[in-house]
């Protein structure tokens, strides 16, 4: 019988099966490396035993390369999981911020994007193989990374139970995003200041927008038409009671776990451009898109009034999710073969 490879998983993100993306992430990698590995894990203050050294050393982002490091050097394969290319991500919030004003915000988010791409390119080479989360992401990295480049895409699980397709009146859309996250907060600011006076005027019947995740909201309090349900414990509850998910976002990297969990909720989505970026859903197939507050107003109407869209886009979104971005997927991937023999 075969011997069962050893495999170091090094994170400095509790893995979770529900939370934030990146405890989703990391809960679902390390669930479909159990099935063909013996695992261990090494966080910040947690490191097992470094001998007898392991097949595979696996590292879950940037952050976690202090926890990877005794172990690396001895492992026969290096996997490094770069579900967010960093210094693209905060070269994009750095963006953001100076077309808001924020100046020393902005200096920072340069500042640490170009950390990143020293760190990146510097750690490239100890690889074997570097996942990324989309084709958009591995083109990025094609001439910078040395190591294969394999696209482990975001994945949801399907819930067991999925909620009801007419929710009660009056129609709601729900937003899910941490506020400490500054892209988040921003979505927020542009949909309430921007968007929302467009949907007010043109929208067919009254509505109401929910906004979940942990973080403070107080430059909205008294908004007539928010609800802030702050961080809750489960989604399918605020699913069953949303018509539509939105995900306003101007800035961000990877792939948003939160539209393909509206996926597997049957709920359509509008999305900018940048939040469905790396997703491979069509506009007007899978998905809405509008980049201007005229035109994501404008698709938000489009819902409102054509319930037959929606569950159309619901349905089609469902089977990509199911298709694309499962779990089944993860394991796939995870467990491939390297693409030639280690040396």
């Amino acid at each position: 019988m075969n011997r069962r490879r050893r495999l170091l998983y090094a994170t400095a993100v509790a893995p979770a099966g529900t939370g934030n993306g990146l405890a989703m992430r990391a809960g679902m990698i390390l669930e479909a490396l159990r099935e063909t590995c013996q695992v261990w894990v090494a966080m910040p203050g947690r490191t097992p035993a470094p001998d007898p050294p392991f097949d595979i050393v696996h590292v879950f982002r940037l952050a976690a390369m202090a926890a990877a490091k005794p172990y690396l050097a001895s492992a026969r394969r290096r996997h490094l999981d770069l579900d967010d290319i960093e210094s693209k991500t905060h070269k994009r919030i750095e963006a953001l911020c100076r077309a808001n004003g924020l100046v020393e915000a902005a200096d920072r988010e340069e500042a640490e994007s170009r950390r990143c791409e020293l760190l990146e390119t510097a750690i490239f080479r100890s690889f074997d193989r570097v996942y990324v989360c989309s084709e958009a992401d591995r083109d990025a990295l094609a001439q910078r990374c040395p190591a294969e480049l394999l696209i482990l895409p975001n994945a949801v699980r399907l819930p067991a139970s999925p909620p009801g397709r007419s929710p009660s009146e009056p129609y709601r859309f729900l937003f899910i995003g941490t506020m400490g996250y500054y892209p988040n907060f921003d979505a927020c600011v542009w949909f309430c200041r921007k968007v929302a006076p467009i949907l007010k005027r043109t929208a067919p019947e009254p509505f109401g927008v929910d906004i979940a995740g942990s973080g403070s909201a107080g430059v909205w309090e008294g908004h007539e038409l928010l609800r802030f349900l702050g961080p809750v414990p489960q989604v399918g509850p605020i699913y069953e009671a949303a018509h539509a998910a939105i995900v306003p976002l101007r800035a961000g990297g990877g792939t948003r776990i939160k539209i393909l969990e509206a996926f597997s909720y049957r709920r359509p989505v509008v999305s900018t451009t940048i939040g469905a970026k790396g997703i491979t859903a069509a506009a007007g197939r899978e998905i809405l898109i509008g980049d201007s507050p005229e035109d994501f107003a404008s698709r938000c109407v489009e819902l409102m009034r054509d319930r037959d869209l929606a569950d159309r886009l619901a349905e089609n979104a469902l089977r990509l999710v199911t298709q694309l971005y499962s779990a089944e997927t993860v394991k796939r991937i995870v467990s491939s073969p390297p693409v030639a023999p280690v040396p």
